[in-house]
């Protein structure tokens, strides 16, 4: 970096180094950097922050001035900074590590370093956000305790929604309104919910978390164009990298619900109410141990040709019957 670089602008292009390659040039998607002669410079065009440009760059000369290097500072975890290319990665083993990952509902009381929960945060991140806006927040329950805090806020939550939905003047009320959610509430999780909460008071059984040592909530902050979706898919790095890492984990989708309906209870965790909550991870190390990976249920799957481009007989369904079988 030059001594009198422009920290204000986004990008700042160290002129010594740049050679003119244009490679900066032409991996930027809202056209930041432009070539002036023979030197790449900043257009007063908005910048993503994406960082295409940095990554781009083979003499180094230039530099997204808000990227942080604490994504890539991993303490737990053996990696490198170099670009692994589309291709040289095992696919394989990716989609076994994928289908090797299961929800974890036992857990070893044994806790989780702080530092192996921070690089799930930055396994997190690498994920891909709607306009790169990276608007997604974590946080860190570390330890038993935290995690338990937060069970008994939830579950005075759910002693006061379970109190409603067992009222049936309440429901037919809210049905009227047009407001059915108490009554589907009631008739598929009311019981449920009102075991688990009469185990967790009689002898503190944890059937939410399952004894998990820790948890990370995934929020999302203002000013994201799809919230749920990138921290939905920062989650899933988390957890994918969570399995590589040894640790097991389970989605707690109860604990959403519920944050989401009372934003209290997230901000009795330092949330503050300006945030979404769309994933809690509950994280430990499993007691559980498998032989085999699982099938999964066969999906619908659908193969669109716009018209006048298939040369298959029309009104056959040749290619929802090829779908269902699995065939080409």
């Amino acid at each position: 970096m030059s001594a009198g670089a422009d920290l204000a602008k986004p990008v700042v292009v160290d002129a010594a180094l740049c050679v003119g390659c244009g490679l900066c040039v032409r991996s930027c998607p809202t056209k930041t950097l432009a070539l002036e002669a023979k030197k790449a410079v900043v257009t007063d065009q908005a910048c993503l922050t994406c960082g295409h440009c940095q990554a781009a760059c083979p003499e180094g000369a230039v530099a997204v001035v808000g990227l942080d290097p604490f994504a890539g500072s991993f303490a737990t975890v053996t990696t490198g900074s170099d670009w692994l290319a589309p291709g040289l990665g095992d696919p394989g083993e990716l989609i076994r590590l994928m289908r090797s990952r299961r929800s974890v509902r036992s857990y070893l009381e044994r806790p989780v370093p702080r530092e192996a929960l921070l690089d799930l945060v930055r396994a997190g991140i690498s994920a891909p956000s709607g306009h790169n806006s990276q608007k997604w927040a974590f946080t860190l329950l570390p330890d038993r305790p935290a995690v338990t805090f937060l069970g008994e806020a939830l579950a005075r939550f759910f002693r006061k929604l379970n109190a409603m939905a067992a009222n049936p003047v309440i429901r037919l009320a809210m049905r009227l309104v047009g407001r059915p959610d108490l009554d589907d509430y009631y008739r598929e999780h009311y019981h449920s919910v009102a075991q688990a909460l009469a185990l967790w008071e009689r002898d503190g059984t944890d059937r939410l978390f399952h004894g998990a040592p820790a948890a990370i909530v995934v929020t999302s902050r203002p000013g994201a164009s799809c919230p749920a979706e990138d921290a939905l898919l920062a989650a899933q790095n988390m957890l994918l990298a969570a399995h590589a890492m040894g640790i097991g984990t389970c989605l707690i989708g109860y604990a959403v619900a519920a944050m989401q309906h009372d934003r209290k209870i997230q901000e009795s965790l330092g949330i503050g109410r300006e945030e979404t909550v769309y994933a809690v991870i509950a994280l430990g190390y499993s007691t559980e141990r498998y032989h085999k990976v699982a099938g999964r249920l066969r999906p619908p799957v659908r193969v669109f040709h716009a018209p006048g481009t298939w040369r298959g007989h029309a009104g056959t369904g040749q290619d929802q019957d090829a779908a269902r079988t699995g065939e080409p």
